[in-house]
This record gives C-alpha cells, sequence and structure tokens, in this order.
C-alpha cells in the first residue's frame, strides 16, 4: 500500500511545472469521478466516502494542519487508499484556480463555519463569487451538497444560492431537514441530539459546460538592481515591520514585510514577507545581496516554491522602494516590478 506521504497534493510544484489549474487525470493517474470535500475537519467523513467510492477520484481541502493529520490517521485504516489526495489550501483558492472548469462531480461542504457576527459576515466561505467558482469548476449535472446546522447562516445560504443562475435546488426547494442515506456527520448527530434543525443544500449544475479557466503560468522570477555605495553594515538598521495595502485590478493585496535575517559570513539578508492576493496567502522571502561594492540585488527566493503574484511584484517594489527612501546614496538600475524612480 502506498505510503500516507504519497496522499498529500503539492500544489506548489518545482517552480518550472507549477502550471495552475491541476491536470487531474496526471495526479490520480487515471480517468474516474472526483468528489472534493472542502473543509473536512477530523476527516471522519472523508475517510467514510472514499471507503464508500474506491472507484472514485477524492480530494480532501484543508487550511490547517491539525486536521490534516488527524484525517491522515483515519485513511490510514482503509484497506483502500490509493483513490484519495489531501491538499492543504483555502477552499477559494482551489476552487477558483486550481481546479479545471468542469472537472468535480460532487463537492461536499459540511458544516462551514458560519461567522455568527455581523461584522465577521465577509469571512463566510458561501458568497456570490465563490458560488460562481463552484459552478464553474462542476462537472455539468454536477453537484453541490453543502450542510450546516446554524439558522442565520441557512438563510445566509439560501439567499446568496437564490441570487444567482448557475446552479439549481435538485429536491425542488432551497434546503431539506435530511438526506436519508447520507453519511452521518459528527456536527449532523451532535445538532440532532440537542434537537438543533439541520439543513442540506443539494444544488446541481445545468447541462451547459463552462468555458475553460484560464492557465497561470510561473513569470519570470522578479528582480531589482540599486546602485550606489552604503555601508552594508547598517542596510536594515532600525528596520520595523510595515503593512501595505492596495486595490489592484480588483483585487484586494496586503503585504507585511515581518523579519530580517541577516547571513552570519556575507553581506545578505533575508526578509520574511507575508503576501495576500484576496484570498491567496504566501508566507514566503526576499533575498537582499552585495554585489561587489556599489550593487544591491534584490530577488524572491525560492523556498517554499512561491507563486509570482501581482502581490509578490509589489512586494519586492515596495521593498526596493524602502531601502531607496532610507538610503538617499542608492538608486534604482534596473527593476522588473516597475519603474522606481
Amino acid at each position: 500500500m502506498r505510503p500516507l506521504s504519497e496522499l498529500i497534493l503539492d500544489y506548489f510544484l518545482p517552480y518550472e511545472e507549477a502550471v495552475w489549474p491541476l491536470d487531474i487525470e496526471a495526479q490520480w493517474g487515471r480517468s474516474s469521478s472526483l468528489a472534493v470535500e472542502l473543509g473536512f475537519g477530523d476527516g471522519a467523513y472523508l475517510a467514510a466516502l472514499a471507503n464508500e467510492r474506491p472507484d472514485w477520484n477524492i480530494l480532501g481541502v484543508e487550511l490547517a494542519w491539525d486536521p490534516v493529520q488527524w484525517c491522515l490517521k483515519k485513511l490510514e485504516k482503509l484497506e483502500q487508499r490509493s483513490h484519495v489526495k489531501i491538499l492543504r489550501a483555502d477552499a477559494r483558492l482551489v476552487v477558483s484556480r486550481l481546479l479545471p472548469a468542469n472537472s468535480v462531480d460532487e463537492f461536499v461542504i459540511n458544516h462551514p463555519d458560519p461567522w455568527p457576527k455581523d461584522r465577521h459576515h465577509r469571512r463566510r466561505l458561501i458568497q456570490s463569487d465563490f458560488i460562481e467558482d463552484i459552478a464553474v469548476s462542476l462537472k455539468p449535472g454536477g453537484r453541490m451538497t453543502l450542510a450546516t446546522d446554524h439558522a442565520e447562516y441557512a438563510a445566509w445560504i439560501e439567499t446568496v444560492l437564490g441570487a444567482q443562475d448557475h446552479l439549481r435546488p435538485v429536491h425542488g426547494t432551497p434546503w431539506v431537514r435530511e438526506i436519508p442515506g447520507r453519511l452521518v456527520t459528527r456536527y449532523q448527530r451532535k445538532a440532532q441530539t440537542v434537537g438543533i434543525q439541520n439543513h442540506f443544500f443539494v444544488w446541481e449544475k445545468g447541462k451547459t459546460p463552462s468555458p475553460p479557466r484560464p492557465t497561470w503560468s510561473p513569470d519570470d522570477m522578479p528582480n531589482v538592481t540599486l546602485t550606489g555605495r552604503v555601508d552594508a553594515a547598517n542596510l536594515f538598521d532600525g528596520f520595523r515591520t510595515a503593512a501595505h495595502r492596495e486595490l489592484i485590478d480588483g483585487v484586494d493585496i496586503l503585504i507585511r514585510h515581518e523579519k530580517v535575517w541577516k547571513s552570519p559570513d556575507r553581506d545578505r539578508w533575508l526578509v520574511e514577507t507575508l503576501v495576500q492576493d484576496g484570498p491567496f496567502h504566501q508566507h514566503l522571502a526576499f533575498i537582499v545581496e552585495f554585489r561587489g561594492s556599489d550593487e544591491v540585488i534584490l530577488k524572491l527566493s525560492s523556498l517554499g516554491h512561491p507563486r509570482v503574484t501581482t502581490g509578490v511584484k509589489r512586494a519586492l517594489f515596495q521593498l526596493a522602494r524602502a531601502l531607496l527612501q532610507r538610503h538617499g546614496a542608492l538608486a534604482p538600475r534596473h527593476s522588473t516590478v516597475g519603474a522606481l524612480d
């Protein structure tokens, strides 16, 4: 039997291979129906689903590391598990970028976080753009099954689904009280025990396929060269964590340079940085080093196989601008991330 480590689907492939959307058939080594559970929690439902459907390709998506470990322990007990893949990623990123159009037979979303406070509603998974991405990923006739025991969130979901025309209810009503024969989740059982109503939304895509999703291939690694004589020892003296936010082409971008690490034996620094392009979060690093006596090179480290997004380019731009403002003797010589003058 294949080791558990082979069930982890690394979407940060080697840089030259990292093309999105994923090649589903290549990842599983076969062509079959695909079921995707978004946010599998303790992994009990995903493991049961995998046991029930050995002829399907099964993908579980979860952002937190602890649930991934819990799920792997449950999968370890299965006689067959080679048809299961685990992807540690944000569900919104998966349905908007990683999954090809018309590739999924069934999405399962069990008890997503209701974020009950009004000020947190924007964090809810079920939003109009998310449902649109779900519809694009579904095959014609594919379906989404969503469960919640939170009445107010159920009303929210009903409103979101009712405002779109990509999916339609399978049972003729927005939701039903139960689905006979469905695998029972821990949250579902808990709600039943205390008399709370579960809501099951089963919606399907029509027969018209969606257009292909655009391919997202790696860009050239961004870099900046500054010229001028400065004291290398003082290059990052007084560096402070700084956050920068901007809206580019409708995408909310957040950049925060967090820490600077100095190489003990050379004039080279690693700048730890958080970059968010909408729902896509990357924790990465930039290299800043001297070349000769009068050149400072800024470039993206390959640690973690980062994606060269708009936010990453802007992060390098902001870092270069910060050095130019701190050291008047420096001037831009070359930049692939925009004019620094």
